[in-house]
């Protein structure tokens, strides 16, 4: 680094003695650097002067650049930077001949008309060239046709004008020859002044810089930038614009997320996140996105864990909402911020409904089809939401305030681009607010489709996936009804979400003792107990329907494996083993997790976190084979279906 500071230095040095400029010198002491480095116009690209799509119109050379000044050669053309820029102070000395007309092209997109699709600064011999009847608005130092400059502090044609503009979000300001002429918060400017372009709230905040020479012959030198948005933050992108390397897909297909002309494509199907593989907790993050309907929906999630809550499809977080067009008293559309999933933290101003999320002071998103700007800074368990460059949405006590960062899928094609994060010095958070790190889990649901499972005729339109739920009637047919994966598994942990939806009837079952035999009266008759029960299915492990781990409602509780406590051959200790320790399974209805060990021939069944089979002993298991989901006939519901190999 030190050697090609100096070189710029060195080169610098060489543009000073050309030009005769001691400004450029000092600009550079100051943070700046040259437009146009080495008299060098390489990436720039000349475009007809109405719409940046349009090659020059005109024959030969319209700009060019020589000892430190760039010439507009009376010509109708812009010519436009290779790099966009968000952030920034902009100076340079201007000189016009007479009646000509020209401008300064701020943070523009690649097409249409600078001046309406970003910002233009006008420079004009307004008296020659609109013939003694220009507005306010259309002379030198005004915001092209919206903002007219404070006052007139030109000076005469063929002499040079000294600028200093400065963009900072939305706040724009611009200093001619010493005196601030534009003091200006683009977005209060929510109404258009004239019919070709949206109001300047609505305009994007990062784009390109250009030179315009409509008429006549345009002059400058001294072209000096400052970039804001980098000059004391060091960011490094999260997205390379080429794939998703740095990324996680946590729970959906792979064609959920895509990446096509430098942008994340995300289709909105099946509802779930992509996360990042690093966690972070203080931080400035920095992103652009767009839906491409209207009523669009997805998210960005900070501080979340590494798979989703149970029964659910997102990750307990912190969520930046981004949605299109649904405000309601007690949301927005977006740059709202709430805990989701067991997440917690404070609005810093009471919401509505007495809930954990914060509101936006403004609502400053453009619609669907239009880019939006979003910039989080998390720190120490706070954070603020910038959108469009403002921020209007804070909250504070975070928990968790360290953890992943996540796109959110959720039904609706959606884009986002130009994704970066600045570092900022950690605090070694204590545990209990650190999302939980990635274990090395991968999904065997992609939440579209049974990709992974072996499929028979009588499993189709019974099986069913149906978003991030994996749906089965009970009513499959053919001999083998259960659904077994396509891969085989020897060691293996296993997560898999599961509840039986339908309304429970009374059933009276039999009542299991701590050693797996059932309980009998003094005459030897079984004793049943009445319960409320919605069905029956369960988990096959290594091929085998003996190794069933049971999913059921009897007072024992879920998580027997039912074909070892069954099994009157096996020693006492085995039936022992099989039998769950405590009824630890969810309320009919709702949702519950499994996290299902398996060890050579050992088993341990974890159930909504608690122990319910300790390492049974299951003899003759074998050493690898497929895992099902069981058909007992009724109706059944799976989520979160992932898995650890440990062999």
């Amino acid at each position: 680094m030190k050697r090609l500071h100096f070189f710029f230095l060195i080169g610098v040095v060489g543009y000073v003695l050309l030009t005769g400029s001691t400004t450029a010198l000092q600009a550079v002491e100051d943070g700046f650097a040259p437009l146009f480095p080495g008299d060098s116009l390489a990436g720039w690209k000349v475009s007809d002067w109405s719409d940046l799509r349009t090659p020059q119109k005109v024959k030969g050379t319209p700009w060019k650049i020589e000892n430190g000044i760039l010439y507009g050669l009376n010509k109708r053309t812009w010519i436009i930077s290779p790099k966009e820029y968000g952030d920034f102070v902009l100076k340079f000395d201007s000189k016009i001949s007479r009646g000509s007309n020209g401008g300064i092209g701020l943070r523009f997109p690649p097409e249409g008309d600078p001046a309406y699709k970003g910002m233009e600064i006008q420079v004009v011999d307004d008296e020659v060239y609109y013939r003694g009847r220009s507005q306010p608005q259309q002379r030198t130092g005004s915001i092209y046709d919206e903002i007219a400059a404070s006052k007139d502090v030109t000076r005469p044609v063929g002499q040079w004008s000294s600028w200093e503009i400065t963009a900072r979000g939305s706040q724009v300001t611009i200093v001619l020859n010493g005196q601030k002429i534009i003091d200006v918060d683009l977005s209060r400017e929510t109404k258009a002044r004239q019919k070709k372009g949206p109001p300047l709230a609505n305009r994007p905040l990062k784009g390109h810089i250009g030179f315009q020479n409509l008429n006549g012959t345009i002059t400058l030198r001294n072209i000096m930038i400052k970039e804001l948005d980098g000059a004391d933050e060091e960011f490094v992108s999260l997205f390379n614009g080429r794939n998703l390397d740095g990324w996680v897909n946590v729970n959906c297909a792979p064609e959920t997320w895509t990446v096509r002309d430098g942008m994340i494509i995300c289709t909105g199907i099946p509802t779930g996140v992509m996360r990042t593989e690093k966690q972070y907790e203080n931080y400035i993050l920095e992103l652009e996105w767009r839906h491409m309907k209207k009523g669009g929906n997805a998210g960005l999630f900070i501080h979340s864990d590494d798979l989703p809550a149970p029964g659910k499809p997102f990750t307990r977080a912190i969520e930046v909402q981004i949605l299109d067009g649904r405000n309601s008293e007690n949301s927005t559309s977006h740059g709202d911020m709430f805990a989701i999933q067991g997440a917690t933290m404070t609005p810093d101003k009471p919401h509505p409904g007495g809930g954990m999320r914060s509101l936006p002071d403004e609502r400053r998103c453009n619609p669907a089809g239009r880019w939006n700007h979003y910039r989080v800074e998390s720190r120490n368990g706070t954070a603020t939401l910038a959108v469009n460059g403002k921020v209007v949405t804070r909250g504070f006590h975070f928990n968790p305030r360290k953890g992943y960062i996540c796109l959110e899928s959720e039904g609706s094609e959606v884009h986002f681009r130009n994704i970066r994060i600045c570092e900022l010095p950690g605090s070694n958070p204590p545990s209990d607010v650190v999302a939980q790190k990635d274990r090395g889990f991968r999904s065997l649901y992609n939440g579209l489709d049974l990709r992974g499972f072996k499929q028979t005729p009588g499993n189709k339109g019974h099986w069913r996936a149906k978003d991030w739920i994996l749906d089965y009637d009970g009513k499959a047919t053919g001999n083998d009804r259960n659904l077994w994966t396509e891969e085989e598994f020897g060691n293996f942990i296993l997560i898999v979400d599961w509840r039986l939806p339908d309304k429970p009837k009374i059933e009276n079952v039999p009542v299991i003792l701590p050693d797996g035999s059932e309980a009998t009266d003094a005459d030897g008759k079984q004793l049943t107990v009445a319960v409320m029960d919605a069905g029956d299915s369960g988990i096959y492990l290594r091929g085998v329907s003996k190794s069933q781990i049971n999913i059921w409602n009897w007072p024992v509780g879920s998580g027997e494996i039912w074909g070892y406590r069954k099994d009157n051959n096996m020693p006492p200790d085995v039936r022992r083993g099989a039998t769950p320790i405590l009824n630890a399974d969810n309320p009919v209805g709702q949702w519950n997790r499994f996290e299902i060990t398996v060890i050579d021939d050992k088993v341990t069944v974890l159930l909504n976190g608690k122990t319910v089979i300790h390492q049974a002993r299951l003899p003759g298991l074998p050493e690898r084979g497929r895992i099902a989901l069981q058909h007992h006939g009724d109706h059944i519901q799976f989520a979160n279906i992932y898995i650890k190999e440990l062999d």
